[in-house]
This record gives C-alpha cells, sequence and structure tokens, in this order.
C-alpha cells in the first residue's frame, strides 16, 4: 500500500496559477489527484501541467473573498467531479506596512483574502467532505512569531494558524483532518520585494539554517503528506517549513 498515493482523490487548490499554489496543485496531480485550479488570475498554464500528467484537471475563477464566487467554485467542482476529498486554501496577500499608517483598506483587503478566503471555502466545501477528507491552510512563519511592517499579515495568518485547530476540533469526530503549514521564505511572484534585495536577503538568510531561499516545491511536499493517508493520524497540527528560519535564537 502507497500511503502517499492520492489516485481517486479530487482535490481544490485556490491561488493555483502561480507560485505555491501552482506547484501544489501539480504536486498533488503527480501523486495521483484530480485538480481543480482555482484563481483570480488565469491558472490555464497550470491546468495543462497537470493534464499532461494524465489527471483530469480544470480552471475555475474565484475570488475568495467572495462569498458567491466561493460556492461557485464548489458548484462547479461537484459539477464536473461528484465529490471534494482534499482543499487547500493557499490564496493569499501580502500587503506591507507600519500600524501606525497602514490604510483601513489594506487591513481589511489581507483579512478579506487571508482570513475570510479559507473561512468562506471551508464552510462551503464542508456539505461535501466525508471521512477521509482533508483540508490544509497554508498559513506563514508570520503566522507564528511577528515581523515589524508586517501587521496585517501577521495577523491574518495568525488568525489561519488558530482557525485551523478550532475547525480540527468541531470536524474530528466527523473523521475530516484540517492541518496547517507555515512557509519561510519562498521565492514567489509575492516575494520578491525581499529575494531581489540583496541587502534584505543577505540578513533574512544570515538566520536560516538552511542557506538558501525555499522553492514552491518545498510546501507543495508538506501539503501531498497532510493530503495523503500518510498524515491520517494528523489534526490541528502545523508544520513549519522555512528552513530552519524561526528554530533558533
Amino acid at each position: 500500500m502507497d500511503i502517499f498515493n492520492l489516485t481517486g482523490k479530487i482535490a481544490i487548490v485556490t491561488g493555483a496559477a502561480r507560485g505555491i499554489g501552482k506547484s501544489i496543485a501539480i504536486e498533488l496531480a503527480r501523486a495521483g489527484a484530480d485538480v481543480v485550479v482555482s484563481d483570480i488570475i488565469p491558472g490555464q498554464q497550470t491546468v495543462n501541467k497537470i493534464k499532461a500528467l494524465k489527471r483530469k484537471s480544470i480552471y475555475v475563477k474565484a475570488d475568495i473573498s467572495n462569498k458567491t464566487e466561493v460556492q461557485n467554485l464548489i458548484n462547479q467542482t461537484i459539477k464536473q467531479f461528484k465529490k471534494i476529498d482534499i482543499l487547500v486554501n493557499n490564496a493569499g496577500i501580502y500587503v506591507p506596512g507600519n500600524t501606525s499608517d497602514l490604510p483601513e483598506e489594506s487591513w481589511d483587503k489581507t483579512m478579506d483574502i487571508n482570513l475570510k478566503g479559507p473561512f468562506l471555502c471551508s464552510q462551503a466545501a464542508l456539505k461535501y467532505l466525508k471521512k477521509g477528507a482533508s483540508i490544509i491552510n497554508i498559513s506563514s512563519v508570520a503566522g507564528i512569531e511577528g515581523s515589524a511592517g508586517g501587521a496585517a499579515y501577521c495577523a491574518s495568518k495568525g488568525g489561519i494558524r488558530l482557525f485551523t485547530k478550532a475547525l480540527a476540533a468541531e470536524v474530528g469526530p466527523l473523521g475530516i483532518r484540517v492541518n496547517s503549514v507555515h512557509p519561510g521564505l519562498i521565492d514567489t511572484p509575492m516575494t520578491t520585494g525581499f529575494t531581489k534585495d540583496k541587502k534584505i536577503l543577505t540578513g533574512m538568510m544570515s538566520k536560516f539554517l538552511i542557506k538558501r531561499v525555499g522553492k514552491p516545491v518545498d510546501i507543495a511536499g508538506p501539503v501531498v503528506f497532510l493530503a495523503s493517508d500518510a498524515s491520517s493520524y494528523m489534526t490541528g497540527s502545523e508544520i513549519v517549513a522555512d528552513g530552519g528560519w524561526i528554530a533558533a535564537l
């Protein structure tokens, strides 16, 4: 028995057009799952890569902060695949700013996408999730430790961390597992402000135990693990994949 095999499973991945979400969607497909790719930007390239792996895939455009669009995402998944086994709440944004001058609209937008979005997606999917299903929320090391200039992001990702644990407590008796993954600095379009500035990058990497910037696949691996039977005794847990960034003083 291959405990990492996802053949026959149907997965939804939000924010899957690029970056971490794209890698997650592709690696879930490589493990055998059929994948619904969702994003607010075109995701056909991800769909094509999944189909090249001989798995089924569709793209559904959805703003996860909009309840109607989230419901359409779930409806389209059920229409096409009849069920949902895996939900990966990955979509998120980073809006930098100190609390003293952060615009209220920036705070609200961050909360709407990073915190309300996973809530809406989970709520809508729960109607169809059955015993053995898995919800994986992508949080951040910033959901565990604070950082100057990241008040909104840290608050939203910290909220996801505890939403994960609360939801796990709610649906555990139903046989549904809920866990979170906490990436460190991963080389994606969202992190170019850090990775392209040599001074900032050098300062950050001095704290890493593994001396490199993470790749999207470094997060996709833990997600595949949490989606599979290999993690069947884990719920309400968190996996930190940050190169050892927050492990040592």
